[in-house]
């Protein structure tokens, strides 16, 4: 009696033993087949190549027109003006009135028309350029003219009687004076010819 509850025991335990290694294995078995199923799917799993971003049509350049031709400029031709001569830099002072009759004279007098009372009126004036060689070294002085005034009331026959200094400002005198006008005097309705002096001044300021 003892024997057979002792073999019972024997077989139940072996059986005990049986079930539960044949678990472990089984359990062994899924484990391997999970790690070698997870293996298999990381490997597999490829990383998707990104799509190449679309082809940007190339921008339409709009063809500007071309430019018109250039016209040539036509040439202004320069207009001819009659300017009156200014100073270089300093404007010369000059004695207004005008001197009638005779003064001091060099050299020989030549045949003048008659000379008349009366005060002659300019009524338009140029002012001399000072010399330049008189404006660098500082030098001032006056010219005593003698001219004769036409009935058109123009210079001529303009000429130094007294300069001073001598050989500053006898050509700049001449040069101004005859281009002067003057309102010619007029005897029994007719314009006559008359002599004349004027006195320029040359003044640095």
């Amino acid at each position: 009696m003892r024997l057979l509850l002792a073999l019972l025991i024997a077989m139940a335990v072996n059986l005990a033993l049986f079930l539960l290694l044949d678990r472990m294995v089984s359990e062994k078995e899924i484990q391997v087949d999970k790690l070698v199923s997870s293996e298999i799917i990381e490997f597999v799993r490829l990383k998707s190549e990104p799509e190449p971003p679309p082809q940007q049509e190339p921008e339409q350049i709009e063809e500007l027109p071309e430019p018109p031709p250039a016209v040539p400029e036509t040439p202004l031709q320069p207009l001819a003006v009659d300017r009156p001569e200014l100073a270089e830099w300093q404007i010369p002072e000059l004695d207004i009135p005008l001197q009638i009759g005779t003064g001091p004279y060099i050299g020989v007098r030549p045949q003048m028309p008659t000379t008349l009372a009366a005060e002659p009126v300019p009524r338009m004036r140029f002012p001399p350029r000072y010399p330049q060689r008189a404006l660098m070294r500082h030098v001032e002085g006056k010219v005593v003219l003698r001219f004769t005034i036409n009935p058109d009331g123009s210079v001529s026959d303009a000429e130094v009687i007294e300069a001073e200094p001598v050989g500053y400002f006898e050509q700049s005198a001449l040069r101004a004076i005859s281009r002067w006008q003057f309102h010619p005097k007029v005897v029994d309705g007719k314009a006559v010819s008359r002599v004349a002096t004027q006195t320029i001044s040359y003044r640095l300021n």
